[in-house]
């Protein structure tokens, strides 16, 4: 297992599928995140997108 799987392996379910989906594509709204991730509403989506960012900040600082 690489850095990055152990790294993906020890968040949050719903902060991995939200990784995976900006890693695919960045820019992704917050209505195509929602839906892709299975939420319920672009509010959820936007908060798990700060969660995921801030997730991918931390490994870049070496947490």
């Amino acid at each position: 297992m690489n850095t990055s799987e152990q790294k993906i392996s020890s968040t949050h379910q719903v902060t991995d599928k939200i990784i995976q989906i900006l890693k695919k594509n960045p820019s992704i709204s917050d209505a195509d995140l929602a839906e892709q991730a299975g939420l319920k509403s672009e509010a959820a989506a936007r908060g798990w997108r700060t969660v995921a960012e801030e997730t991918i900040k931390g490994w870049k600082w070496g947490y």
